[in-house]
């Protein structure tokens, strides 16, 4: 459950990000961008809300929706380039961190068939353990899309401050993961 609690605050602080980009931009095509994405991650989170039992959930919520914004509305207060680049730095580090809950749980599925418990514990539980690993293959596979939309959208040219800015986005990202995983 604790994974899970990561996925559900990342699609929290995802939509912020896109609310953020909102807020400040005044960019058509970055708006058109913002817009389309945020219907996808809502979307995500929607899901994940009705997969995650509100007990299991992370009790930062409050920190996850700030942080979110503040990744979104800072990069669009310096254009387009620094939105595309934020968005292509944060959704590289969602599509790993998918790809290895992906592994996680094929990992979990070999393990249970070895184990050569009886045959309906095991349908049962590799029944919703496949219904968990479709969800997260559909939102890493919108993630990627994502991803790839925004590195079509700028040159791929970070200078210092730009290149600082993505290392603390994804760093930060990685701290918020590892800090979910227990509150």
């Amino acid at each position: 459950m604790r994974e899970l609690r990561t996925d559900h605050a990342g699609e929290i602080g995802a939509v912020m990000i896109y609310r953020g980009i909102l807020s400040v931009s005044k960019d058509l095509q970055v708006r058109a961008f913002a817009q389309h994405h945020l219907a996808s991650e809502q979307r995500h989170l929607d899901l994940l809300s009705e997969t995650v039992p509100v007990e299991c959930q992370t009790l930062l919520v409050p920190v996850w929706r700030i942080s979110g914004w503040l990744t979104g509305a800072i990069p669009a207060l310096f254009g387009p380039r620094a939105v595309f680049a934020t968005i292509q730095a944060v959704e590289t580090f969602v599509d790993q961190h998918y790809a290895s809950q992906l592994i996680m749980i094929d990992r979990m599925h070999i393990q249970w068939l070895k184990e050569k418990i009886d045959v309906q514990s095991i349908l049962e539980k590799t029944d919703s353990l496949q219904k968990l690993r479709a969800l997260l293959v559909e939102c890493q596979s919108d993630e990627i899309e994502h991803r790839e939309d925004a590195r079509s959208r700028w040159d791929q040219d970070a200078n210092f401050f730009l290149a600082f800015w993505l290392w603390l986005v994804t760093n930060g990202s990685q701290v918020a993961v590892g800090i979910c995983r227990y509150i």
